[in-house]
């Protein structure tokens, strides 16, 4: 699981670049989001982002998926 401590003002705006950067629709504060085959589930609660990791194709690893997302993150930051 991935949290990254963000600012109700720093996870609006992260929102919005991911999607424009990547399309990922971060709608509200928790849903799920899916990309190139993974499926994660994410939640803004308590001035923080988490993000699960639920589906993946089998060939790839929860780290690696996770490492994916981060660095999106990062890049919309």
């Amino acid at each position: 699981m991935i949290q990254i401590p963000l600012s109700p003002e720093a996870y609006a705006a992260t929102a919005k670049l991911i999607a424009e950067k990547q399309g990922i629709d971060l709608s509200g504060d928790e849903g799920t989001i899916t990309k190139m085959g993974v499926t994660a589930s994410y939640k803004y609660a308590e001035g923080h982002l988490s993000i699960a990791i639920l589906e993946k194709p089998f060939f790839v690893t929860t780290e690696y998926c996770e490492e994916q997302i981060k660095n999106w993150l990062a890049t919309a930051a």
